[in-house]
């Protein structure tokens, strides 16, 4: 993956534009002039962390996931939540209610 400056400020232009955010959004956020941001963006000014980490912010993601995108840092971590419940029903109730339908899916995944 190439993380130089130049495809980093390129990933900033592909996010905020996938927010549907104009220069003057960012620039907003930032607290700094549209003409500004402007040049940050055509690298006329130089990027530096503390701006990177800003814009970052003003995206509402992690530097990394600035960084790396259109991947994100915990990409390969499949998003889940183990639960574990126990309760007593007899056989009948658990077919009724269709619990064992269930259970066979999600053991099938």
């Amino acid at each position: 993956m190439d993380t130089s400056e130049i495809e980093v400020i390129k990933r900033i232009v592909q996010i905020r534009n996938k927010q549907r955010l104009t220069q003057e959004d960012v620039a907003d956020g930032l607290g700094i002039s549209g003409a500004t941001y402007s040049r940050i963006e055509s690298g006329i000014i130089k990027l530096s962390y503390n701006q990177l980490t800003e814009i970052a912010n003003v995206f509402k993601m992690s530097v990394i996931d600035v960084i790396m995108f259109p991947e994100t840092y915990g990409s390969s971590k499949p998003e889940s939540t183990k639960v574990c419940i126990e309760f007593e029903v007899d056989k009948n109730e658990f077919v009724r209610l269709g619990l064992k339908d269930k259970v066979l899916q999600v053991i099938n995944k």
